[in-house]
């Protein structure tokens, strides 16, 4: 169990050795009182708990005997404004009901998680974290979590540096927009725990029972809680997963498609083992399907692996069976989001759309009075006034360099604001979508 405890942190001997260059450097801070090297420990942040533990056998012990105090102190000041997010993802992906989620259990999980939101402080959550979970919390953190954001960052910069036509830096982030990838990629997976396949596929066995959730309840009960710019920010996540996902079908099609003569013997109908991608609808419910599995299985399909026999089998076991109804052509579809809208009374958000209430861009960065404000990119999308429109009411080309993502200071520096302005009007083709709902 030690073993796995310690390698949350990367550790795989029981006593690192301290890194000989610094060795003057760890002579004095181990010789420290072991109050104030604990509250050294207390003040890192994940990664930077984890260098000094590899480094000093000193700062190990003593971590390992505050593992449960430390850890949760610095799972705070790394996940900062994402802590409530990241706890709820925990939570829900601890759930052991027989059929997943629930309704009744969905209500009652994210009217806690909304009051959690709304609370001013979020210090008390890790504060009451076991240690068990407080290492579930860091290990996900830093081997899916981190990782995952490093490709996405990459992805997005990537594909907008070829719409500009420019040189970007893929390298550090603001904190506001870590902070928008980190909520973004937590936030997904805390959807696909309650409303996808989720952590569940093996645990519920062969002929598990996911209970079927209608597309409206999940927009209504789970995308309904944030500003549509905060949606949007999922979408984007979406976007680069629905790529992924799809590029590894591609390459695995034949290997696993229902026609390859290695499944002879095993009809009808598509034999174990076989998808029918050669259906475009079944392809396309595979494909969301499998994206609703999560972070996890996302990393997965990301890690490879260099012999292809065992790669085949790997995507076998983690491509998951038609799902009925999730995010794309569902929760956020444009279908949806009008049946919702046709409701005699609309939502404090929908009137503030039907008024156009001026939304102009105040900075980067959440108020503490007038809690999220919407980035850049946002304001210039809807021209400055507000909008509850999201998914499919934005082009998805947009989605693919991650608009809500960026400071202003990145569209400004590339002229992306004129290549959002273009996109919009391909999209749109000179309608507003918001008419529609006058």
């Amino acid at each position: 169990m030690a073993r796995h405890r310690d390698s949350v942190l990367g550790l795989k001997n029981s006593k690192p050795k301290p890194v000989r260059s610094n060795a003057k450097f760890n002579s004095r801070m181990t010789s420290l009182p072991a109050e104030l090297r604990l509250q050294i420990l207390a003040g890192l942040d994940l990664d930077q708990l984890s260098a000094l533990v590899r480094a000093s056998s000193v700062f190990y012990r003593d971590y390992r005997r505050s593992r449960r105090s430390t850890l949760t102190k610095c799972l705070q000041l790394t996940l900062r404004d994402v802590t409530i997010d990241a706890c709820a993802v925990l939570r829900s992906s601890l759930h052991e009901g027989p059929e997943g989620w629930i309704p009744e259990d969905v209500t009652q999980f994210l009217h806690s998680y909304q009051d959690q939101r709304a609370s001013a402080h979020n210090l008390h959550f890790t504060k009451h974290l076991t240690e068990d979970r407080a290492i579930r919390m860091a290990a996900f953190h830093s081997s899916i979590v981190k990782p995952l954001a490093c490709r996405y960052v990459h992805w997005a910069l990537t594909n907008l540096s070829k719409e500009t036509k420019s040189s970007l830096d893929n390298g550090l982030l603001s904190k506001t927009e870590e902070t928008r990838v980190l909520r973004a990629l937590y936030r997904f997976q805390l959807c696909c725990n309650l409303f996808g396949e989720g952590p569940f596929k093996f645990a519920r066995g062969p002929f598990r029972i996911r209970y079927p959730f209608p597309v409206l309840d999940i927009l209504k009960l789970f995308l309904c809680l944030f500003e549509p710019w905060e949606v949007e920010e999922m979408v984007c996540i979406h976007a680069f997963a629905k790529e992924k996902v799809d590029q590894t079908f591609k390459d695995i099609r034949w290997d696993l498609y229902e026609e390859n003569p290695e499944f002879e013997g095993g009809r009808p109908p598509t034999p174990r083992g076989g998808f029918r991608f050669g259906n475009s609808h079944t392809r396309d419910s595979l494909l969301e399907a499998t994206i609703s599995r999560g972070l996890n299985v996302l990393h997965m399909f990301f890690s490879g692996v260099s012999d292809h026999a065992r790669h085949i089998l790997v995507m076998q076991s983690q491509t998951t069976p038609s799902l009925l109804g999730f995010l794309e052509n569902g929760a956020w579809s444009e279908i949806t989001q009008c049946e919702l809208r046709r409701r005699p009374l609309l939502s404090d958000r929908e009137q503030k759309q039907s008024r156009r209430e001026p939304l102009p861009f105040t900075g980067d960065g959440d108020s503490e009075t007038d809690g999220p404000c919407p980035p850049l990119a946002w304001t210039v999308l809807w021209g400055g006034s507000y909008s509850n429109l999201f998914g499919e009411f934005v082009n998805h080309l947009t989605h693919r360099w991650g608009y809500v993502m960026w400071d202003a200071a990145q569209l400004e520096q590339t002229g992306t604001k004129e290549l959002l302005v273009q996109q919009r009007r391909r999209g749109w083709t000179g309608l507003d979508p918001r008419d529609y709902f006058v």
